[in-house]
């Protein structure tokens, strides 16, 4: 039978691709963010905020991320895992697609966006989605077995799971799923099921449901039957575009404790306080699954970028 021998954690985003020096250029952009109220936040923000956007603070934030990140992948290539899970969050949603809570890409084939190297727009978040050029693509492997395996299992275990078979023409993997191959060693030809978490209101799941959903996802790839060794992968989280540092700090000490009792009881309001905030649900999940098993935290990194208090709190975690 089939065994979950590992799991990673890591936020994804314009943080991590963008040299801390242009962290600020993002908060700019947060002032245009129509998800929230900037200057509603900018009125609450916490006293000191200008202390954590000077160039020195943001560069040791900057490279303290990128030596964590050097760790994901130094751990991910020593794990050697056949297939890799990744859960996570559909970003960008056509208006006539289905919304399900959650989903299994089963497709054969994934297309993934090829890094253009370019400097984040954060302007190019709120063009509509036809609006925006194509990106260039290239093919990496799905895995439709363990996939349909997932689909069935997590049904008989009270889960209604819905199943997307593949992308419109010239479209690509949101990051959320992608930046798994950031990890990956390069030239990897791991494949890949994305398993699809809303983090969307009024369709999404409960801190409580993500923790039985995490159980429920072990048990169903521990019936499937194969010997391969199979990853998980809590891709994005913590709290952005509004950092929330004591969320972050509850989540990190329930994860690395192996706490499920409390990450089962964080309130749907605090995990709403901001957009990408609800992405920690992806955690919680692979926590749940890889229990007994306790995160270690490589590292959590507040990347503040404006006066605001908006940013990233981002985490970078194992379970191994």
């Amino acid at each position: 039978m089939a065994i979950i021998t590992y799991a990673v954690g890591s936020s994804h985003g314009p943080t991590n691709r963008t040299p801390p020096e242009e962290w600020t250029r993002l908060g700019a952009g947060d002032q245009n963010d129509p998800r929230f109220d900037f200057e509603a936040q900018l009125a609450k923000v916490r006293p000191g905020m200008e202390e954590e956007l000077t160039l020195e603070k943001r560069q040791e934030r900057g490279a303290a991320l990128k030596v964590a990140l050097e760790k994901l992948r130094e751990s991910v290539a020593a794990a050697n895992v056949d297939i890799m899970v990744v859960v996570s969050n559909v970003h960008r949603i056509w208006p006539d697609d289905s919304q399900p809570v959650f989903g299994v890409m089963r497709s054969e084939v994934l297309p993934v966006t090829v890094p253009n190297n370019q400097p984040f727009n954060p302007e190019d978040r709120f063009k509509e989605r036809g609006s925006r050029p194509k990106p260039k693509t290239t093919n990496k492997a799905g895995h439709p077995d363990l996939a349909n395996h997932l689909i069935t299992g997590l049904i008989e275990r009270g889960f209604d799971i819905a199943c997307k078979d593949g992308l419109r023409e010239g479209e690509a993997i949101d990051e959320a799923f992608g930046f798994v191959y950031d990890l990956l060693p390069e030239g990897s030809v791991t494949p890949v099921v994305p398993f699809m978490l809303s983090r969307y209101l009024p369709y999404q799941a409960s801190a409580e449901r993500c923790v039985a959903l995490g159980t429920a996802l072990r048990e169903t790839v521990e019936t499937w039957d194969s010997s391969l060794h199979v990853g998980l992968m809590a891709s994005g989280g913590l709290s952005h575009q509004v950092i929330d540092e004591e969320l972050d700090a509850r989540v990190v000490a329930a994860l690395t404790t192996g706490n499920l009792v409390d990450l089962a009881k964080l309130p749907r309001e605090r995990l709403n306080g901001a957009p990408g905030t609800p992405e920690i649900l992806n955690w919680i999940t692979v926590a749940a699954a890889m229990a007994p098993t306790k995160m270690t935290l490589v590292d959590y990194v507040p990347a503040f970028r404006s006066l605001a208090g908006t940013g990233h709190g981002l985490a970078y975690g194992i379970w191994d």
